[in-house]
């Protein structure tokens, strides 16, 4: 009734219609365009009124130290990556690019205001990246000898998985360039040396030949190498042809660029540009080395310092080359980009409510963290295990010869010990250890004779693999399918040689404890071509010892019967073979740490 109504109450009014608690229990209240600050309802308000007074970044430092430490789960990509940074100079300015990434990851964050809107939708894809980790040396997907998928594309999706978790759709959007870096942590092709690097090695070569004699030298030597002198001269390596220079500008125009906010075209002519210039300047080092040779003709006793005049020269022209490249990108910078940088407002607790919005506040965000530790700590764990097996394995002495040789069985099934062999490396160390079985007595019969390998001191080895690299291509490549006493499932590759004198045929497979298998990693094959791994490359890291075996066969030329029938029968025999030889005594005696 008109008689029994309250007066309205605006103080409280406002309190009852504006207070919304979320399902993480945190109530928040707005009073026209004010977001003010939450209060936590429940048993934990005290823990949660301290964490909500952190700074948004440092939410934002956690998720990195977390993804970093995840990162672990990928450790035989780490593993490959590294070696090839270390070894190979050309490559190893891949090592900066998880960095640079990373950096423009957390710029784009902080323009964002360290908003964290993840989604767990992203564990899968950090999960894949594990997978394809763990498997990519037999998981093959190639077009005519070009890897579609590497190392690049499996630390591709685990960091774009982990912006997904953490920092939402809209954070990978702003942030995808610096994540495409991580698909060039090999920042050069493997065909690159054959068909760039060689041939400017040559025109290197020929460059500054011809400039010596424009200055009225005439050095002797063959085309890689210039004598001035019997004993003074230089040699025109392949490190000399400036590709490493002129990668190495190419990806700091393509940075820098980025940076500047440069647009794509001329991004891309600024990053060409680089590359020649590059090798301009290292032609230009080369003219300067050669003038540095005549002057030292004259005057011996600078001759000993011609490497530091080398680097010397080197190092100054990258560096005016650096900042010259430099100075050109900011003066094509748009002067719309300049002036956004200049007005784009810094995400400050003065922001109304952005400070907030930045803040740890649910349960979702922990939950997915998580699951995320969780899901790298079930592939980190046995990593660990496995290094700190490795790591105590490594004070164990390595058997001398007598005693690799003496592990060969007297007998194999119908198979008799007929005599043992070594091969060693280049340190005198036994490298290969050989043993030959015969069922005849007749020691000319070589169709009843097997040759047994054991490859001492190495993971992975392959005969094929080898000979690839020195340019013996195999006549007919296969695989097929055996089984060791104890049910230990072989599977070898196989490799037909013929030199016109006699035919050879290997079967090569790595061995550990789940099992022997082998895969090639020199093989070149045409169009597109798809390769899966097995459930064994899937599985954790094995703590055990693995090695590389060898079988072969050789007849002479001279033998009429097929070479097909041929490669049938000696299949047919190693198959009885492994059926009557146990491997697991020969990993733990001769076999080298995973």
């Amino acid at each position: 009734m008109p008689g029994d109504t309250q007066p309205f109450a605006p103080q409280a009014s406002e309190s009852v219609r504006l207070q919304v608690t979320s399902s993480s229990g945190i109530s928040t209240f707005s009073r026209g365009d004010e977001l003010v600050e939450p209060q936590r309802t429940g048993s934990l308000a005290c823990t949660a009124d301290r964490l909500a007074h952190l700074p948004a970044g440092f939410y934002a430092g956690v998720a990195v130290v977390l993804v970093a430490v995840g990162s672990l789960s990928l450790s035989p990509l780490w593993r490959a990556m590294f070696h090839l940074w270390a070894t190979d100079p050309l490559r190893s300015i891949g090592a900066v690019f998880p960095l640079v990434a990373c950096v423009g990851v957390l710029a784009a964050w902080h323009r964002l205001g360290w908003r964290m809107n993840g989604t767990a939708w992203s564990l899968p894809l950090v999960a894949l990246s594990i997978l394809l980790a763990r498997s990519l040396s037999v998981f093959v997907v190639e077009y005519d000898g070009l890897r579609l998928i590497n190392f690049g594309t499996a630390l591709f999706l685990y960091a774009s998985g982990a912006v997904l978790l953490f920092g939402g759709p809209r954070l990978l959007r702003a942030s995808i360039a610096p994540l495409c870096l991580l698909l060039l942590i090999n920042p050069v092709p493997s065909a690159f040396n054959s068909v760039v690097d060689l041939p400017l090695q040559y025109l290197s070569a020929s460059t500054a030949r011809a400039f010596a004699r424009l200055i009225g030298l005439q050095p002797t030597g063959v085309q890689l190498r210039m004598m001035f002198a019997p004993d003074f001269g230089m040699f025109i390596a392949p490190g000399c042809n400036g590709v490493r220079g002129s990668i190495t500008l190419g990806y700091l125009a393509l940075i820098f660029g980025y940076v500047r906010r440069l647009r794509p075209r001329m991004l891309v002519l600024t990053s060409l540009g680089a590359l020649l210039l590059g090798y301009a300047f290292n032609l230009l080092r080369l003219s300067v080395l050669v003038v540095y040779y005549r002057i030292g003709m004259r005057f011996p006793s600078i001759q000993k310092h011609g490497a530091g005049v080398d680097y010397t020269i080197g190092c100054t022209l990258f560096l005016f080359a650096a900042m010259g490249l430099g100075l050109i990108i900011c003066s094509l910078e748009p002067s719309t980009a300049a002036g956004m940088r200049r007005l784009m407002p810094r995400p400050t607790a003065e922001m109304p409510g952005l400070l907030l919005q930045a803040r740890y506040t649910g349960y979702a965000a922990a939950l997915r963290a998580l699951c995320f530790l969780a899901l790298t700590l079930v592939s980190i764990v046995p990593e660990v295990r496995s290094a700190a097996w490795l790591h105590a394995s490594q004070h164990t002495p390595q058997p001398n010869e007598q005693e690799v040789l003496g592990s060969f069985p007297a007998s194999v099934g119908p198979y008799r010990l007929t005599r043992t062999w070594a091969e060693h490396g280049s340190n005198g160390v036994i490298a290969l250890a050989m043993a030959e079985y015969s069922t005849s007595p007749d020691t000319g019969d070589k169709a009843s004779r097997i040759t047994f390998g054991l490859w001492v001191g190495s993971a992975h080895h392959l005969v094929a693999d080898s000979k690839f690299i020195q340019g013996i291509l195999a006549q007919w490549t296969g695989s097929f399918d055996a089984s060791a006493r104890q049910a230990l499932p072989v599977r070898f590759v196989t490799s037909f040689y013929d030199d016109g004198i006699s035919r050879q045929y290997d079967a090569e497979a790595t061995c550990s404890e789940a099992g022997c298998s082998g895969s090639r990693r020199t093989a070149i094959h045409q169009g597109f071509f798809f390769a899966a791994p097995g459930l064994a490359h899937l599985a954790f890291t094995p703590l055990g010892n693995t090695l590389p075996i060898l079988l072969r066969r050789e007849w002479p030329d001279s033998d009429p019967a097929p070479s097909a029938d041929l490669r049938a029968q000696f299949e047919a025999d190693v198959r009885i073979f492994m059926e009557q030889i146990d491997l697991r005594p020969l990993m733990a005696q001769d076999g080298s740490q995973f």
